[in-house]
């Protein structure tokens, strides 16, 4: 069983919120950080954060402008969204001149994330894991860009709120209970209008480009979810040298149903002693 907390530490755009769980007794392993996909938010870690901070410190972060921490007063890019993920930890006293550096994982605009931080401020991160690598064609990713709904307004009739409710709720796998479903809705709902501010960041984002330049190790563990072929070929082009496992049994509700396979390849990965 591990301890478990919320809290907010200060970054560029206001306050970050974030999940901390850790064990009883200091175990030496290097703190692990978890950057959620959108629109959702850091609750979605809740089961792997907690089964993680048995023995390490273990954080999981609401991106600005999502779950409950403070948003952006503009359309933020990747490099926004980093940079606030440099001042949380910096604010929990990680980096060269504090505590050191943390192992991260990211899922889908996580894997983002993780990346840019990794690059822009290498003092930060020690492994990288991603699962859910958003690799589209630059043909794809401007189709997607092109229908954001940039001008979009919640409406009396509330059928976004509703869409969000169809797809969390009403379509999640029956072995995912439906008040955790609600709850995962509750926090996906809570960016209302400005829910696409993070998809712009990801769509523009230069990934063929920023991947390869990682010199951190790299684990992707995988899911046979809807960016499966993507992630494969991520790893082939971009990132042959990572660690690669896949996750076969799971295909939807990924870290609600995935979390006990997830937790074990990183513990295998993450305390393996470099090479």
């Amino acid at each position: 069983m591990s301890n478990y907390q919320r809290g907010y530490v200060n970054c560029r755009f206001g306050q970050i919120h974030y999940h901390r769980a850790w064990p009883a007794a200091e175990s030496g392993r290097t703190p692990l950080a978890f950057f959620h996909q959108n629109h959702k938010s850091a609750f979605e870690y809740d089961m792997l954060l907690r089964e993680m901070g048995r023995d390490r410190e273990a954080l999981a972060f609401d991106t600005p402008g999502y779950g409950s921490s403070d948003g952006p007063p503009d359309v933020p890019t990747m490099a926004d969204y980093a940079g606030s993920m440099a001042d949380a930890l910096d604010g929990l006293g990680f980096g060269a001149h504090g505590k050191g550096a943390v192992d991260v994982f990211g899922l889908h605009t996580g894997v983002l994330i993780a990346t840019e931080l990794a690059l822009t401020r290498p003092d930060l991160v020690r492994r990288i894991v991603m699962s859910g690598v958003p690799y589209r064609s630059p043909e794809r990713r401007r189709e997607i860009l092109e229908s954001l709904p940039r001008d979009q307004k919640l409406t009396e009739d509330g059928a976004w709120i509703k869409d969000r409710w169809q797809v969390l709720v009403a379509d999640r796998s029956k072995d995912v209970p439906m008040e955790r479903a609600a709850r995962v809705f509750a926090e996906a709902i809570r960016p209302l209008d400005k829910h696409w501010y993070a998809y712009d960041a990801v769509w523009n984002y230069p990934l063929a480009e920023r991947l390869p330049q990682l010199v951190h190790p790299v684990a992707i563990l995988q899911t046979h979810e809807p960016l499966l072929a993507e992630t494969r070929r991520a790893h082939a082009e971009l990132l042959p040298q990572a660690h690669y496992v896949e996750i076969p049994e799971v295909q939807v509700n990924i870290l609600d149903l995935a979390w006990k396979q997830f937790a074990r390849e990183m513990r295998l990965w993450l305390d393996k002693p470099a090479s």
